[in-house]
């Protein structure tokens, strides 16, 4: 018994007449809710009926009195079906709506429903008066709650906007009372026999004719790939009497498939089918792909692009200025290189294909470009711009050296003025705000050791600043400390390092590799202590590319003039005092070149491969004395994989593989040359004979004539350690041409030869 026949029971039995409770009903007995005449709001009082079930038993029972009520178990109350909550289409055609929805249960959204039914009443009038009796189609239906249902409706109107309601109904068709409200618009019908009007080299234009029914809006769609993957180029137009529509921003000689479309009010699109083109050559585009290179050092700029086709091409101009530029090139005019325009900017190239080198540039200036394609009859293209700014670091600190004050907790560190750039052009920018692009300050960092560094920041000075002071942490211990430029923009340069005993280092980029000029010869380095009266700066070059075969590393260190960053060629210290300490590096139990990184890799390179426990006896140092590499030998540190020597002598220098003895040892190779010309022109006015000392025995040497009269000592080498020389004098004077013997002593060895004068 559904929910209102249940309440009319208990109307029934609650207001009706005393007669009619009180009274057993005689005459024509029925079940009720199979045939009851209703009079004015009751039931006719004439009447005589007995309530009885379905199955012919009374329905009521004695109350009170002569009252009668319902029995129990013959009247349950019982609830209607849901109602549909969301009513939408999952489909739609120019005459067709598929809807869905969500299934509702037998008592609200409880239970199933089986044997059911649907019913679907659908209006074009937005102001229908929708109810489940009267509908416009019905169907049969068993539904669990939250089961997803569809139902398709045919035969409607194209591009017309359907109004819908859907009831579900139980088994006795008690429907329910409500539902959600669905409002869908078919497809509008394709446009009417579309045409391509117009084809140019970067749009396409399409008209058609109005569709039967109308449309709410056309649209177009271009896709170069086919609409697999790639751009999909759009236009759109929401008045449904359009009759024309241009699809812009394709490219030049590419083919195009087109799709057009209606739309409906809710902007679903019905297509027809695809329509192919290929654009035409048309006038200049713009430039694509615009990369540019700027070199600080070489003060240029380069740039490549690319151009796509199009009629009579004729380069590309490329506009210049250190301005903004807002002057264009007027069409039909022809611009040759350097012409100006009236807001100062230049033409930089007039023709150029697909690249260009603007060279010349100053540092720290902004330069700002544009480029034009054109055509023979000088029609330009849009600009594409961009801008360029070169800038290099200030050149570091040179005539490093320090001093402390007395009871050593400070140090102060002084150096030359610094106003050049990196390259060693003056800075050119007066300007104390423009200056910051050159130099804006010093910075000081500490370090507590040389090996590997961490460099702590500790002070800062201001950039017309020529000295620092910084703290000393405990006066027992040696510190270390760096002095950097600093500009706005570029890395810094490499700067020398002092310590608290007053040695000034420069330092290679492993944190290991050195070279270290002790206190007694930093003097050169100041412009009062070398002829050229200039501030002098090292610096360390790796020099990878060296490295392989029996080279296990390459380094050079080069001494700069400041402030022009020359470099001092032929600069020696006065004796052999400079600190030379290179690092090799090991895996795998295997020295290897620093330019590799495996063990393997390393084996096959160094010929031959050198086991780490080994490296003493199979490493040593060279040096290029400008011709070639001579061997300098030097000692290996095979717990600091560091091979040392000492020396005066700037220059290239690698750690190779070679065979090491034991004992003293001269080889003929190590004799710088065996004919010698003492006549003060700065060439072989001396020779010099480098021993390998692994024990840094004495070593003393003599020069006889051939009839073995003495002629003079030699004395050691100035400019490398372990080494002898004889500047062909005896008592001060040059001695006569002829064949002269030396004879070198050290340990329980000696080593004879000839040396042969000529003057």
């Amino acid at each position: 018994m559904n929910r209102k026949l249940a309440a009319l029971c208990l109307w029934l039995a609650a207001l009706a007449p005393a007669g009619f409770c009180g009274e057993p009903m005689t005459g024509a007995s029925k079940a009720l809710g199979a045939d009851v005449s209703a009079s004015g709001g009751g039931i006719s009082s004439s009447a005589s009926f007995a309530l009885l079930s379905s199955v012919g038993e009374p329905v009521t029972e004695p109350f009170s009195g002569a009252a009668r009520r319902l029995r129990a178990g013959y009247a349950p109350l019982s609830s209607q079906p849901g109602t549909i909550t969301s009513l939408a289409a999952v489909s739609k055609s120019t005459g067709s709506l598929e809807l869905e929805w969500s299934a509702p249960g037998a008592d609200g959204f409880l239970g199933r429903v089986s044997n059911g039914f649907y019913r679907v009443d659908l209006s074009q009038d937005p102001l229908h008066s929708f109810a489940p009796t009267a509908f416009t189609a019905e169907r049969s239906t068993s539904a669990s709650p939250g089961e997803r249902h569809r139902l398709s409706l045919s035969g409607l109107s194209p591009n017309t906007t359907y109004y819908a309601h859907v009831y579900l109904g139980d088994d006795g068709k008690v429907f329910a009372e409500d539902s959600a409200p669905g409002a869908e618009s078919t497809l509008a019908n394709v446009p009417a026999s579309p045409v391509l009007s117009g084809v140019f080299a970067s749009s396409v234009t399409f008209v058609w004719n109005l569709p039967a029914g109308g449309a709410a809006g056309f649209t177009v769609d271009a896709s170069s790939s086919g609409y697999v993957g790639g751009s999909v180029f759009s236009t759109t137009t929401h008045s449904g009497a359009a009759v024309t529509l241009t699809v812009t921003g394709l490219s030049y000689l590419t083919t195009y498939h087109f799709r057009l479309g209606s739309l409906n009010w809710q902007d679903d699109r019905n297509f027809t089918t695809l329509i192919a083109t290929c654009t035409r050559l048309g006038g200049p585009l713009p430039i694509e792909d615009l990369a540019s290179v700027p070199n600080a050092l070489g003060k240029t700029v380069s740039f490549t692009w690319t151009v796509k086709p199009y009629a009579d091409p004729d380069g590309v101009l490329v506009q210049m200025s250190t301005s903004p530029i807002v002057s264009d090139p007027a069409n039909g005019t022809a611009y040759a290189q350097g012409s100006a325009f009236p807001d100062g900017s230049v033409v930089a190239a007039s023709s150029a294909a697909s690249s260009h080198l603007s060279a010349g540039l100053l540092l720290d200036a902004t330069y700002y470009f544009r480029f034009f394609a054109h055509d023979t009859s000088k029609e330009y293209s849009t600009a594409v711009s961009t801008a360029a700014f070169l800038d290099l670091a200030p050149m570091a600190p040179a005539g490093l050296a320090s001093s402390l004050n007395q009871d050593g907790t400070r140090i102060t560190i002084r150096w030359s003025p610094v106003s050049s750039n990196l390259d060693g052009t003056p800075f050119r920018l007066a300007a104390a705000l423009s200056r910051i692009h050159e130099l804006s300050h010093y910075d000081v960092y500490r370090a507590t050791g040389i090996l590997r560094p961490t460099w702590v920041w500790v002070a800062s000075a201001p950039a017309a600043a020529s000295e620092c002071s910084a703290e000393v942490p405990d006066p027992s211990e040696v510190y270390f400390y760096r002095v950097d430029t600093r500009d706005a923009y570029s890395p810094k340069d490499r700067a020398m390092a002092v310590d608290t005993l007053h040695n000034v280092y420069a330092l290679g980029q492993d944190g290991v590799t050195r070279f270290m000029v002790p206190a007694s010869l930093t003097g050169t380095l100041r412009p009062e202590g070398n002829s050229e009266a200039a501030p002098l700066l090292a610096r360390v070059e790796e020099r990878g590319g060296d490295v392989g075969d029996r080279v296990v590393k390459s380094v050079s260190l080069d001494v700069f003039k400041s402030p022009g960053n020359e470099t001092w060629r032929d600069f020696r210290f006065p004796y052999a005092g400079l600190d030379v300490a290179m690092r090799y590096e090991v895996a795998g139990g295997v020295v290897q070149p620093s330019a590799f990184t495996s063990a393997a890799t390393a084996a096959t390179a160094l010929k031959p491969a050198v086991s780490a426990m080994e490296a003493s006896r199979w490493l040593g140092a060279y040096w290029h004395n400008g011709r070639e590499y001579v061997r300098m030998f030097g000692n290996v540190d095979e717990s600091e994989q560091t091979v040392r020597l000492q020396s005066a002598l700037p220059g290239a220098y690698q750690i190779r593989t070679m065979f090491r003895t034991d004992a003293v040892s001269l080889d003929l190779r190590e004799i710088s040359n065996k004919v010698i010309t003492p006549n003060g022109d700065g060439r072989n006015d001396y020779v010099v004979f480098r021993l390998e000392n692994p024990r840094d025995s004495s070593l003393s040497g003599a020069v006889y004539d051939l009839r073995g009269a003495h002629v003079a000592d030699m004395r050691p080498g100035a400019q490398v350690a372990d080494s002898l020389t004889w500047d062909g004098t005896s008592n001060g004077r040059a001695v006569s041409r002829g064949v002269y013997i030396y004879q070198i002593k050290a340990e329980d060895r000696v080593f004879n030869g000839t040396i042969l004068v000529i003057r």
